[in-house]
């Protein structure tokens, strides 16, 4: 690799891991709320992050040195993921005054889950969870690009399933559930789902912000208690990125507004802050202390 392409590339767009530090940093000094507030800090962190992979160049002092320099960039670009629950989780202490896990393992009926965010912080029973995904990838080398809904279908089942079964950990065996639409309303967690996405743009199949919407709608309509969308395309300067609001017809919303939302759900879960321990239930259909834990994204 050269150093000299290290060094021009951060003093174009500035380093990915300094970048994400002092987003979160800024988050808590100022006790920021809103994604709305960091909205431009949060693409110019993905800017930079996509300008590394395109030049596949590994950020300073990130990933492991001893793998190609291919490898490296992978794992380095795959940290997104956690870097947008940690800050949804920082956006969320402050609007609730309470602490918010990020990316820990929680017990469902039948599995240990990786839960993006939740609260409260604990390994079962958790009142509110918030799924979260970023998605789209420029191309690189031979390697092509990735479209917003890549893999989607796959993703949609993860989303479906950790819901369910993290509902199903009180009642065990006894799942007689009556009407799906009202079960899942009232069983704890309640589930959001906030999307991240790069819209590709150009070619044959650029991706359509609309299918997103729909996607997210379907999985609120049958599964999730509310879901956001946060998409992004590239400048017509080629500089930087800016976003791409939804129709105003749009029944998804942004991702303030599921901040909010989960919010007033705390705050009427934990009126005077107390919060409410977990209701274990008597027996266990899988003895999970003999399952292995979902491991955490590099």
């Amino acid at each position: 690799m050269s150093e000299d392409k290290q060094r021009q590339l951060e003093a174009e767009v500035g380093h990915p891991g300094d970048l994400n530090d002092e987003l979160l940093q800024r988050v808590q000094d100022q006790g920021i709320t809103l994604f709305s507030k960091v909205e431009s800090d949060w693409l110019r962190l993905m800017w930079a992050l996509d300008r590394y992979r395109i030049e596949t160049v590994a950020p300073r002092g990130m990933g492991n040195e001893k793998v190609s320099e291919a490898a490296r960039i992978g794992a380095v670009y795959r940290m997104k993921g956690n870097w947008f629950a940690k800050l949804v989780a920082a956006l969320l202490q402050n609007r609730t005054h309470q602490e918010i896990a990020a990316k820990g393992s929680v017990q469902g009926f039948s599995q240990w889950h990786q839960v993006d965010v939740s609260w409260p912080p604990r390994d079962k029973d958790p009142l509110v969870c918030i799924e979260t995904k970023v998605t789209g990838a420029p191309a690189y080398g031979t390697t092509p690009n990735r479209g917003a809904t890549a893999d989607f279908s796959n993703r949609r089942k993860e989303v479906k399933f950790a819901a369910t079964d993290l509902k199903l950990f009180r009642r065990q065996q006894d799942t007689a559930i009556e009407h799906w639409g009202v079960w899942r309303a009232a069983a704890p967690p309640k589930t959001y789902f906030m999307w991240a996405a790069r819209l590709r743009t150009g070619g044959r199949s650029p991706d359509n912000l609309n299918t997103l919407i729909h996607e997210a709608q379907v999985l609120v309509n049958t599964y999730l208690e509310g879901a956001g969308i946060l998409a992004w395309r590239e400048r017509s300067d080629g500089k930087g990125y800016e976003v791409v609001p939804p129709p105003q017809t749009a029944q998804v919303t942004a991702l303030d507004d599921v901040l909010y939302r989960v919010a007033t759900e705390i705050r009427q879960l934990a009126p005077e802050g107390e919060i409410p321990p977990p209701q274990e239930p008597s027996e266990r259909t899988v003895d999970m202390q003999k399952l292995v834990p979902d491991e955490k994204e590099e």
